[in-house]
Formats: C-alpha cells, structure tokens, sequence
C-alpha cells in the first residue's frame, strides 16, 4: 500500500485516492479556503492549510511528511523536485493537469481552450520535473471540446476528466508496481495563464467571431469579459450569442460598431463590426 500526500487546490481527484486499492491517502496540503481544504475536512482526512503566499512554510512543513508518492492537483508553486527527492528518497511526484499536454500548459488552460478553439480537452497525469506541465505522460485522457461545452460546464467536465486520467495512472503504476515506464510529451508545447487584457474586447473593432470567444472563454461570474462600447463605457459580459435574425440585421444596419442596439432581461444587443451579438451581462 503506497502512502499519497495531496497537495493542491482542487479536490477532483479525492474520491479516486479515497477508493483505489492500492493507495492510501495519507494527508492533503490544501490553500486555505480552497475547495480541496474543505474537502479534506468533511471527509476527515488529515489537513495541513496554507497561504498561497507563504510557499516557504508550505515546504518547510513538505520535507517532515512521509508519503510515497506525492501528488499535485492545483498547486501554485513550482515545487523544487530535485531537493524533495533528496529529502525523501524513493518517493514519486506526479502533477495533474487539465489539458491534453504538451497543449496549453500554464495555469489557465480551460480559459485557453475557449480563447484559443482547441479542438479537444482532457486531463494529463505527468511525472513533475523542475519546470512547469513538462514532465513525462503516465496517463492522458482527451476528448473533443464541443460548443455546448461553455467555461462553467468545461470546469465540471474537468473534474471529472482528472478523476479518469489519475484512475487509469494508478491502474498503470500499480500492475508495474510503481515503476510503469512513463512517455514523453510530445508535438508543439503551448501556454497559457489569464491575463487581465485578454479579459477585454473592444467592440468597436471587434469581429462577432472575437468578441464571442472572449466572452465565452471568461463567462463565469468569477471572471467575465469587460466589453468596451462606442460611448466610452463597459459592461462585462458572461455569455455571447450571434444574431443571425434577418430583420434585426435590417433595422440596425447603420448602427456604429460597438454600440447598444436593445436591452432586455439580462441582455443586451450589441453591433460588431460585421454583425450583432447578443451578451448575457453580469448582475451589478
């Protein structure tokens, strides 16, 4: 029986390290106020919290645990491998990330995913190295990224993607007893972490297809997408929908780009420089 120590934010794969035969998970590093701390806590696992600030501490306490095989889901820091391998000798690192690596590594990948139309999604399970989402593949699950798929539901289908690729990683470790040959990334590596100016678009020169996929690839309420306006002011926008209605299209057909043709409900019609979108518009 292999000891696990998870450390992270996200609690996606609890219940595989809970249930699979060969692991016992031992005790969960959580960010304080994350979702893997309150996990952890209603399932009375043994709890270490930490400011993601204090990445120090976070180690400091690191090199006194005893596990087996460490496993990261969310971890903000780069954790220094080399010297965690010194400090527990025979001890295994494994990182779960969710994209299908070496595609979008960085800390935004789903965000990644809508901003930049992959065609597919999923979840890797890599040995960690000393360098970000680069380390050699011990399970991958994809599959293909559909439009019905917007932020949040890309977030829940996530979870459940990582729950899949660590199931079928331990399945692997185990029938190799732990020394399952892994393989590495291959074909064009790409990043990508959130920045505040690509949570913005300019109406105003904005085409439908842009402003879209900058909505959707922020659409949660956390998030949002600022849209700048004809008339100087913002909105933030939580979904985006093309307007294909011939009539509108008639009505409003000298409307400068970036201006608000209609509102209502929640709603707001909005010109673009070759169409008209409709934007879910975050409450005040």
């Amino acid at each position: 029986m292999r000891h696990v120590l998870l450390i992270g934010q996200r609690d996606s794969v609890l219940n595989v390290l809970l249930t699979h035969p060969a692991v016992t998970l031992s005790c969960c590093m959580a960010i304080a106020g994350s979702h893997l701390e309150r996990s952890a806590v209603e399932h009375g696992i043994r709890l270490l919290s930490f400011d993601k600030r204090n990445k120090a501490a976070a180690m400091d306490t690191l090199a006194n645990e005893r596990f087996d095989l460490l496993i990261s889901v969310g971890c903000p820091w780069l954790l220094p491998v080399t010297e965690l391998q010194q400090q527990h000798p025979g001890a295994l690192f494994a990182n779960v990330h969710p994209s299908c690596l070496p595609r979008l590594r960085g800390n935004s990948p789903l965000n990644g995913a809508i901003l930049f139309d992959e065609p597919c999604i999923g979840a890797t399970v890599h040995w960690m190295d000393e360098h970000f989402d680069t380390g050699a593949i011990i399970a991958q699950v994809c599959i293909e990224r559909t439009p019905d798929l917007d932020l949040g539901l890309l977030y829940a289908v996530s979870r459940m993607l990582e729950a899949d690729a660590l199931g079928i990683a331990l399945d692997r470790l185990t029938a190799a007893n732990f020394t399952v040959k892994d393989t590495p990334q291959q074909g064009e590596p790409t990043y990508y972490t959130r920045r505040p100016e690509d949570m913005q678009c300019d109406a105003t020169v904005a085409t439908t297809d842009e402003l879209i996929r900058r909505v959707r690839a922020f659409g949660v309420p956390s998030q949002g997408c600022t849209i700048n306006l004809a008339d100087g002011s913002q909105l933030v926008a939580l979904d985006a929908e093309q307007i294909a209605n011939p009539y509108l299209h008639q009505k409003f057909r000298q409307a400068p780009a970036g201006s608000i043709l209609m509102q209502f409900d929640e709603r707001m019609l909005v010109r673009t420089t070759d169409g008209i979108v409709a934007l879910r518009v975050a409450r005040q």
